[in-house]
């Protein structure tokens, strides 16, 4: 059953559409909104362990916004790609390591905005250090943002031929 629906979506108007027509604004898309998710994220973290104390941790909080920006611009554009090799990405490893990375990044960057950036502690120290949690939390963010990114990569050059569509 699943694998009929993954077939009809690589093999639909969509798809083709997406790979024969827009596949290169929709990759340039993605590109930006990876740039613009882990980027700021890249700030937040690196800041939370430690670097550029000159910089407040209360004035971060309003990169978040920027950061959910680019992540609906990856989701969007990673679902148009999706259906190209939904076949083959559905039941690849890499890619579902990637969405795990992911997940969890955001989890990260979500608990690190409520409990750092957030913090009254923060305010009254702005440019003060951050405790052993929340630098723990800061590099598991960093981790996860690195696998999904390699993972991400990986998927374009791994085929899995026993997978593809007949």
């Amino acid at each position: 059953m699943i694998d009929e629906l993954l077939k009809a979506t690589q093999q639909s108007a969509f798809a083709n559409w997406v790979q024969q027509s827009v596949y290169p604004y929709v990759i340039t898309l993605h590109a930006i909104g990876l740039a613009t998710l882990v980027g700021l994220l890249l700030v937040i973290d690196l800041r939370v362990l430690g670097f550029a104390k000159a910089l407040p941790l209360p004035a971060l909080r309003r990169l978040m916004t920027v950061v959910w920006i680019g992540f609906w611009i990856n989701a969007v554009s990673g679902t148009m790609l999706f259906t190209i090799d939904a076949k083959k990405d559905f039941y690849s490893t890499l890619f579902r390591t990637k969405l795990s990375a992911i997940a969890i990044g955001l989890i990260l960057g979500s608990a690190i905005k409520s409990k750092v950036l957030n913090s009254v502690s923060a305010q009254a120290q702005p440019e003060g250090d951050t405790a052993w949690p929340a630098k723990a939390m800061a590099v598991a963010s960093l981790a996860c943002w690195i696998g999904a990114i390699i993972s991400g990569r990986l998927l374009a050059y791994f085929t899995y031929g026993d997978v593809g569509v007949e």
